[in-house]
């Protein structure tokens, strides 16, 4: 042999050598520490046995190379390789075969290999698969369990908002039903009349910060419709260039040409001033925005999901800054529900222009980068020259129906008592016969005592709902029109089909012309 023990328990730390006594002469450095009980001059076969042959009569060859494999007789250590005959004797060039149970226990390391064993490379290729699988694991465990988080701080947001929402709305249509009993009381005085005005105007704007707590809280509020998105902006201009300030210029450039998508008018104004007072408070020193849109063709998310994308002519929506801009970390947060990166920033903005997107069945995203100002881009679907006018979750008159006169006996119930008064003024100063009901119960008790050809009822009270109500209402009276109003409906209260439905702060006018249908 030219190579010394050394070199070759470099090369196979794993080697052994048997003389002509079959005697081990020479071992290599992994078998003395796995194998301390083995020695040298120990015979080969009180340590081992040689698979499918006896030791003597595998070692009677003495010439040539020949495939072997030992397992010790000590433990489960299988070693496989060549023999290697020579004058001297033999040379097991041997390494240690790796098991599912032996590499698990980790007793074995690199140092027990050659330095271009295969073993090794093979070892370390199973070593990473086993390492990503477990780092894949754990990442999807962990995205599972940010999905749950997400979707449950999401439910815990909807229900915030939309209870916010309907208190809000409470309020408001308190405020505009009692400034229309002071136009018609005093609506001769021009002081009186304009203070009215002034204040319903005012509960008017006001819903349009609970229109944003109604879409982050997923509430269909009024009714969906091809709507003409320029039609949209151009109406309320004005109010859209009040809205940005005098520090900063305001250019609209509309090329859509009057195209129309199926939309809230609510929820698409909403989120245009949403993402407009964005863009001012992105500008404090002032600056510029440009609010444009253009029709074009593409892909956006189908019914089937937001991962299954169709072929679609849209309506594309432009609302670009030149204001600080954000930085990649606030701009992969920027739809987060209640997150914000403004002291006072409710969050609310950026997400309930999402869902409402969403819901709309088009999409939208966000390019900005600091100092670079920050670019809003939708996309609402063009609804198609037969598509027909659709309602959300609710029936509504139609409005040749919505003429006729005559006097109705109303139940009339709700919880707020000022509204109750407001109400029950209203619409007795119509001509029609009102019984007034505070709660849920009192109403069913009114029911088994007359006969009423409308039910008024708010949704959201104490004790029964105002859909409970009316489905006794209805059993006892079928013959009873129901009409419920509310400034939030939870998911627990399902309308049934026939019923009508007006959201707070309603309008009195609209609620006068569906009772008097």
């Amino acid at each position: 042999m030219n190579l010394s023990e050394d070199q070759i328990g470099a090369l196979l730390p794993a080697f052994m050598h048997v003389d002509h006594a079959l005697k081990i002469s020479a071992m290599g450095p992994a078998i003395a520490r796995h194998l301390p009980h083995v020695r040298v001059g120990m015979l080969c076969a009180e340590a081992f046995t040689i698979v499918n042959f006896g030791i003597a009569q595998f070692f009677e060859r003495k010439t040539g190379v020949e495939a072997i494999r030992i397992i010790s007789l000590a433990g489960n250590v299988s070693l496989s390789g060549a023999a290697i005959f020579h004058e001297n004797g033999c040379l097991l060039a041997v390494r240690f075969v790796l098991s599912e149970e032996t590499f698990a226990s980790g007793t074995l390391d690199l140092s027990d290999f050659g330095h271009s064993d295969p073993v090794v490379l093979s070892s370390m290729l199973i070593a990473l698969q086993r390492a990503m699988l477990e780092e894949s694991q754990a990442t999807a465990i962990e995205l599972a369990h940010e999905r749950q988080r997400s979707a449950d701080l999401l439910e815990r947001t909807s229900r915030v908002a939309g209870y916010m929402a309907h208190d809000f709305n409470n309020l408001l249509s308190i405020i505009q039903l009692n400034t229309k009993r002071l136009s018609s009381r005093f609506g001769h005085d021009a002081k009186v009349e304009k203070l009215a005005n002034i204040i319903h105007e005012t509960a008017s704007r006001g819903s349009d910060v609970t229109q944003s707590l109604m879409t982050l809280s997923q509430q269909q509020i009024d009714t969906l419709q091809p709507i003409s998105v320029d039609d949209v902006i151009t109406d309320n201009a004005a109010i859209l260039r009040s809205l940005v300030g005098s520090t900063i210029s305001l250019n609209i450039n509309l090329q859509a040409a009057q195209r129309k998508s199926i939309v809230s008018y609510n929820g698409l104004l909403n989120g245009l001033i949403n993402l407009l007072i964005n863009a001012r408070e992105a500008m404090p020193q002032g600056g510029r925005i440009d609010l444009s849109t253009s029709v074009s063709s593409g892909l956006i998310p189908s019914e089937s999901g937001p991962q299954i994308p169709k072929p679609c002519d849209y309506i594309a929506i432009r609302v670009a800054d030149n204001g600080h801009g954000m930085s990649d970390a606030l701009l992969s947060r920027a739809f987060e529900p209640l997150f914000s990166s403004k002291p006072n920033g409710t969050g609310l903005g950026l997400a309930s222009v999402r869902n409402f997107v969403g819901e709309m069945g088009g999409d939208v995203w966000l390019e900005s980068a600091t100092g670079q100002g920050t670019t809003v881009h939708l996309r609402l679907p063009v609804a198609g020259s037969s598509v027909a006018p659709f309602t959300g979750v609710v029936d509504t008159m139609s409005s040749t129906s919505l003429d006729a006169k005559g006097q109705q006996r109303i139940l009339l119930v709700e919880d707020e008592p000022y509204a109750l008064e407001a109400l029950f003024e209203m619409l007795e100063s119509e001509g029609h016969a009102v019984t007034a009901c505070k709660s849920g119960e009192e109403a069913l008790i009114a029911v088994g005592q007359e006969t009423y050809d409308v039910l008024l009822s708010d949704i959201v009270m104490p004790g029964q709902n105002g859909t409970e109500v009316a489905r006794q209402a209805s059993a006892a009276q079928p013959s009873i029109k129901v009409i419920l109003m509310s400034g939030y409906v939870p998911d627990s209260a399902s309308l049934e089909p026939g019923w009508m439905f007006l959201h707070k702060p309603m309008d009195s006018a609209e609620l006068l012309r569906v009772i008097s249908a």
